[in-house]
């Protein structure tokens, strides 16, 4: 027959594990009842990935990191940075071997130099580009005899104007030639040297294919500079008179 204490040790231990219960459940609520006094932050959700924050919240943390340029109101500034190009130096010439001979570059000599050309002489024109060195005659306005096989001055022309003239197929072929195979040229250089052995340089600067008539006496007419007038004849019977201008510039 079972003892009569052993009653009340069963009702015992459903009490004590009741009571530890009750313990924990009212802990839980006073911890609740506790919490934080400030504001909580509002932590991203778990499941939400960084790559899917919104570009606005993305441009809000752009601006306070760089207060003094609002890209929200300049939207160019999202565009990316053009891409710079940094010039780079060449690299310095390296210097030529002391021995030619280990490259096999020969080194061109120095040009030699040269004394300028000094004309020299009365009555004598110069052409070096066209070849032409010639005697000067006079062919006074007066004669009425046609020009020979002679390059003349004309004494018809007025000042400041060294009015040369010759066959086109004699004296003067090289000048007549340049004009028909376009070699004639602005520039080209003209040397004179007068009666008294005065010697002048005139240059080109125009030329002019008219007829041998008096609506061409602009040509012989006075400069208001010095200057020299070349003449000479063109086309196949010679109706044409090809006029040269030039002016001095030595």
């Amino acid at each position: 027959m079972a003892s009569r204490r052993s009653r009340p040790r069963r009702f015992l231990l459903p009490i004590l594990i009741a009571a530890v219960l009750a313990a924990e459940i009212t802990g839980i609520a006073i911890a609740r009842s506790i919490g934080p006094s400030g504001p909580v932050a509002n932590p991203v959700s778990a499941a939400t990935s960084p790559a899917t924050v919104s570009a606005g919240r993305l441009l809000d943390d752009i601006v306070s990191a760089a207060p003094t340029h609002d890209v929200r109101r300049d939207p160019r500034a999202l565009r990316p940075a053009s891409p710079t190009v940094i010039p780079v130096s060449p690299p310095a010439a390296s210097r030529a071997p002391a021995s030619l001979a280990s490259t096999g570059h020969v080194r061109a000599a120095a040009p030699k130099s040269t004394s300028p050309v000094r004309y020299v002489g009365r009555n004598h024109v110069w052409i070096p580009s066209l070849g032409i060195t010639r005697a000067v005659s006079s062919f006074p306005c007066s004669r009425t005899r046609p020009p020979d096989n002679e390059l003349y001055r004309w004494g018809c022309a007025g000042n400041n104007n060294v009015y040369l003239l010759g066959h086109a197929y004699s004296v003067f072929k090289p000048l007549h030639d340049a004009y028909v195979s376009g070699r004639l040229r602005k520039g080209m250089k003209v040397v004179y040297a007068d009666g008294r052995g005065r010697v002048h340089s005139y240059s080109v600067i125009w030329w002019r294919v008219v007829a041998p008539t008096t609506a061409a006496s602009w040509a012989w007419a006075a400069q208001s500079r010095p200057s020299m007038t070349l003449q000479t004849c063109l086309g196949a019977t010679s109706q044409y008179r090809l006029m040269v201008r030039l002016v001095q510039v030595g």
